[in-house]
C-alpha cells in the first residue's frame, strides 16, 4: 500500500503522547489491584464469596461475574478487568477518529493525498497504530501481573483480551468514520456503542441466572475478555470472537471508504431549511444547535442506564454477611455507608459525576473546536464580542451536566421508591446528585481557565478527570492514602445520604469554579484568537 510507512510514522508520532497516556493509566491499575488482594479476600472464604457474589445481581452488574476468587490474577479481572477493557475501547474509538477523520475534516488528509499515497492508506495507518497501542496495554497488563507473581497463561489471557477488545473498537471508530461527515459525530457514534456494549453487559450480568437475558452477555464486545475467564481454566477459544469481528469491521470500513466521497461521509448530511430559524440570530441559539445532539445522545444514554441499573437495587438484602470482605468494599466505594442500598448510590453518583464532567468538557472544547476552523473568528467580525461568545458555550457547559446528574439520581432511585413507596427518597437521591455538581465545574472552571490563558496546555483538563474516574474506581480498595486519594475535585463534598450536608464545602467549590471560570475569561477577552 503506497505511502503506508510513512503515514504510520506520522500517525504514531502525532498520537504519541495521546495514547502514551493512556496506556501507562490503564496498566497501573491492574497490578495495584493485584497487589491489594490479600487485604481483602480471604482465599479460604473466596468459594463461598464466588456464589455470593454469583446469586447478587448488583455485584454482578458493576463488576460482571466472578469465575475465581481464590486468586489475585482472578480478583484482578473481575475487579477491574471490564473497566480496564472499556477504557481501552473509549482510547481505540478516541485515537482512531483523531487520526482519521479529524484530519480529513482539517484539510490534512488531502494534502497528504496529493501525493504518492494510497486512498485507503490513511485509515489503515491510524486503525494500526490503535491496535499496537492495544496491544502495547495488553503486553504491559500480562507483563505486570506476571511480575506479582501471577500465571503465565492466565496473564497472557488477561492480556490478549485487552488487546483484542482495543481492535474491536479501533474497527468500529473507524466505520463510524465512514458514515459520519464529522469527527464529533465520529466520536458520538463510537462512545454510544461503546456505553451500549457496557449497559448491555451490566443489564445480562445483573439478571437472573438460567434467563434468556443473561446470556445477552456473550453479544457485549467488552465482556469477552472476561469471559475468556483469565486464571479460571481459561477458554481460549472465546478470543476468536474479538479476532473474527475485528477483522470484520475493518474490512467493513475500508469498503465503505471506497464508497463515499472525500469529507463527506455515507450518511449524507440533510440540507438545512432556505431560510434560518430566528434563534439562530445570536451566539446563544446557534450554540444550542450546535449542542443540541450531544446532549440528547448523552442524556439518553446516561437515563437508560441509571434505569438499568436503578431496577436491581432492590435485590440487596443480607447476601454478604457472610462475606464481611466485599462488604467493606461495597461500602468503602459507597462512602462508608452502613446500609448497602445507600452504598450502592453513591457508588453509581460518584461515577456519573465523573462521566457528567466528560460531558461538561466536550461541550466547552466545542468553543476551541470553532476557533480552529475560524467560525469564531467570523463570528466576532459581527456584532457579538467574546464575552458572549464565550458565554454562549459556558453556560450550556454548565447547566446542562449539572442538570443531567440531578435528573440520573432521580432515575437511580426509582425503583427503589416505589419498593419502599417512599417517594420522598428520589428527591433525596437527586439532591444527593446536585451535592456533587460543583466538582464538575471545578473541572469546567479549570477548561476555561486554560482554554484562556494557555490553550495549548488544554489537554491537562482530561488528567484531572482521568484522574478522579481512577480514585472513585478503584482508589477505595487500592490503600492508597487518603490525601492522594482525596486529590479530585470532588473529594471534599458530602456523598448524601452518608455524609450530613456540607453547605460550606459545596459553596466553597461553586466559589472555587467561578474563581476559575471569572479568570479564565479574563485571559479569553485578552488573547490572540
Amino acid at each position: 500500500m503506497t505511502g503506508l510507512g510513512t503515514l504510520l510514522r506520522l500517525v504514531a508520532r502525532r498520537s504519541r503522547w495521546f495514547y502514551a497516556a493512556w496506556v501507562l493509566a490503564l496498566t497501573v491499575v491492574v497490578p495495584a489491584t493485584a497487589a491489594a488482594y490479600e487485604t481483602i479476600i480471604e482465599p479460604g472464604n473466596a468459594q463461598l464469596l464466588i456464589a455470593t457474589m454469583t446469586n447478587n445481581p448488583i455485584m454482578r452488574a458493576m463488576l460482571g461475574p466472578p469465575f475465581d476468587l481464590t486468586t489475585a490474577g482472578g480478583f484482578t479481572v473481575w475487579r477491574v478487568g471490564t473497566f480496564v477493557a472499556a477504557m481501552a475501547a473509549v482510547m481505540a474509538v478516541l485515537g482512531v477518529v483523531r487520526s482519521t477523520r479529524a484530519e480529513e475534516e482539517d484539510g490534512r488528509t488531502e494534502l497528504l493525498r496529493s501525493g504518492s499515497v494510497d486512498r485507503h492508506a490513511p485509515l489503515v495507518a491510524g486503525l494500526a497504530v490503535a491496535v499496537v497501542a492495544g496491544a502495547v496495554l495488553g503486553l504491559l497488563v500480562a507483563g505486570s501481573m506476571t511480575a506479582v507473581g501471577q500465571p503465565l497463561g492466565g496473564s497472557l489471557a488477561f492480556g490478549a483480551g485487552i488487546t483484542l477488545v482495543t481492535a474491536v473498537f479501533a474497527g468500529v471508530g473507524a466505520v463510524a468514520v465512514q458514515l459520519t461527515a464529522s469527527a464529533r459525530t465520529a466520536r458520538s457514534l463510537g462512545l454510544w456503542t461503546v456505553a451500549a456494549a457496557y449497559t448491555l453487559r451490566a443489564v445480562a450480568d445483573g439478571s437472573a441466572q438460567g434467563s434468556t437475558l443473561r446470556s445477552a452477555a456473550w453479544a457485549s464486545p467488552v465482556q469477552w475478555m472476561a469471559l475468556a475467564r483469565p486464571y479460571a481454566q481459561e477458554r481460549w477459544w472465546v478470543l476468536l470472537l474479538p479476532v473474527v469481528l475485528a477483522v470484520l469491521l475493518a474490512g467493513a470500513a475500508v469498503l465503505l471508504e471506497s464508497r463515499r466521497d472525500h469529507g463527506s461521509g455515507v450518511w449524507a448530511a440533510r440540507p438545512g431549511p432556505a431560510r434560518a430559524a430566528a434563534s439562530l440570530s445570536s451566539t446563544g441559539g446557534l450554540a444550542r444547535r450546535l449542542h443540541r445532539g450531544q446532549l440528547l445522545g448523552w442524556g439518553s444514554g446516561l437515563v437508560l442506564l441509571a434505569l438499568a441499573l436503578g431496577s436491581l437495587s432492590t435485590s440487596f438484602a443480607d447476601m454478604l454477611e457472610q462475606a464481611p470482605q466485599l462488604r467493606v468494599v461495597l461500602q468503602q466505594m459507597g462512602g462508608g455507608a452502613e446500609q448497602l442500598v445507600d452504598a450502592f448510590f453513591v457508588a453509581m453518583l460518584s461515577i456519573v459525576s465523573v462521566v457528567v464532567a466528560v460531558l461538561a468538557v466536550q461541550l466547552f472544547s466545542r468553543l476551541a473546536r470553532e476557533e480552529e476552523r475560524g467560525h469564531a473568528e467570523l463570528l466576532l467580525s459581527t456584532a457579538p464580542g467574546r464575552g458572549r461568545l464565550l458565554a454562549s458555550h459556558l453556560v450550556i457547559a454548565a447547566l446542562a451536566p449539572a442538570l443531567l446528574l440531578v435528573l440520573v439520581g432521580a432515575v437511580l432511585a426509582l425503583n427503589q421508591a416505589r419498593t419502599q413507596g417512599d417517594w420522598s427518597l428520589v428527591a433525596r437521591v437527586a439532591g444527593a446528585g446536585a451535592a456533587l455538581a460543583p466538582g464538575g465545574l471545578v473541572v469546567l472552571g479549570i477548561a476555561v481557565l486554560l482554554h484562556g490563558w494557555a490553550p495549548r496546555l488544554a489537554a491537562l483538563t482530561w488528567v484531572v478527570v482521568a484522574w478522579s474516574l481512577l480514585m472513585v474506581w478503584v482508589g477505595a480498595i487500592l490503600s492508597l492514602p487518603d490525601w492522594l486519594v482525596g486529590l479530585t475535585p470532588w473529594a471534599p463534598l458530602p456523598q448524601l445520604p452518608v455524609d450530613p450536608m456540607d453547605w460550606t464545602a459545596v459553596l466553597g467549590m461553586l466559589a472555587l469554579a467561578a474563581g476559575l471560570t471569572a479568570l479564565g475569561a479574563w485571559g479569553y477577552r485578552r488573547r490572540d484568537i
